[in-house]
C-alpha cells in the first residue's frame, strides 16, 4: 500500500472517535435543558407574601397584613378610645410621678391598693358612652368577666395590644378586623373598681410593656418612645 493512500479505521477505533464527537453535543443539550428548567421554576414559583403573625392569649395564631395603617397608606396616629368629653377617673400608675399623681393611679379593692396599668374614663354625668378602637387591628379575645368587667383585646400588629375592661353591649367578636374609630361597645361596670361607676378601663402595651395611653395620643407607633 502506498504511503498517503486511504486507510480504513478498525471498527472499534471508528466507534471511539464517533462517540467523542457526540459528547460535546450531549453536554450542550443537557446544559440547555438544566438552564431552561431553572428559569421555568423561578418564573412559575408562587410569590410568598410576607405577613405578620401574632397569637392571642390561647396561643392561636392571628395572621394579618401590616395594621395601624390608614386607607391612604400612611401610619395611623393613635386616637382616644372614648368621647372627647370623657374625663380620667383613675390614671396610669407611673413610678416616676410624684406622690399626688401616684395616688390618683391607685385602685382600692377589699382594703388593698392596686397600681393601675391603664386609665379609667368616665363622663361627669355618670352616663354610659361609646368605646372605640384607638388603632386598626384584629380582635384577639372577647369574654365576659364580672370582676374586671367584660373584656376585649385587640392586636394592632408590631407588638402593640389594646385591652378594654368594663365594656357593656359589646359589638365585636373574636377574629373580627376593626378599623380605627370603630365602635367596640359601651362603658359599663366592674366589681374591681365599683366606686368608678360606669366607666371603661383602657390599657395599651407594646412588646408586653404597659404604656401610659395619655402620652401616645396623636402619635403613630413609630413615634412612641
Amino acid at each position: 500500500m502506498k504511503e498517503g493512500g486511504k486507510k480504513t479505521l478498525p471498527p472499534k477505533l471508528k466507534d471511539f472517535f464517533m462517540k467523542r464527537r457526540a459528547l460535546p453535543a450531549i453536554y450542550l443539550a443537557c446544559a440547555i435543558l438544566l438552564i431552561s428548567s431553572l428559569v421555568f421554576y423561578e418564573v412559575m414559583k408562587p410569590s410568598k407574601k410576607e405577613e405578620a403573625t401574632v397569637s392571642d392569649q390561647s396561643g392561636q395564631p392571628i395572621t394579618f397584613d401590616d395594621s395601624a395603617v390608614s386607607v391612604n397608606g400612611t401610619p395611623e396616629k393613635m386616637i382616644m378610645p372614648v368621647a372627647a368629653d370623657a374625663i380620667v377617673k383613675t390614671s396610669f400608675y407611673d413610678e416616676k410621678a410624684n406622690d399626688s399623681e401616684q395616688q390618683k393611679a391607685l385602685i382600692v379593692y377589699n382594703d388593698t391598693y392596686y397600681e393601675s396599668s391603664g386609665v379609667d374614663y368616665v363622663l361627669e354625668n355618670g352616663k354610659t358612652f361609646a368605646v372605640s378602637a384607638p388603632l386598626s387591628g384584629k380582635v384577639a379575645d372577647v369574654r365576659e368577666d364580672a370582676f374586671l368587667g367584660n373584656y376585649i383585646e385587640i392586636n394592632h400588629g408590631n407588638g402593640v395590644v389594646s385591652t378594654f375592661q368594663s365594656v357593656a353591649d359589646i359589638q365585636v367578636k373574636k377574629g373580627d378586623t376593626v378599623s380605627q374609630g370603630e365602635k367596640l361597645g359601651e362603658a359599663g361596670r366592674s366589681v374591681l373598681n365599683e366606686s368608678a361607676g360606669i366607666h371603661v378601663h383602657y390599657e395599651i402595651a407594646k412588646d408586653g410593656e404597659a404604656l401610659n395611653p395619655a402620652s401616645l395620643y396623636g402619635k403613630s407607633v413609630s413615634e412612641w418612645k
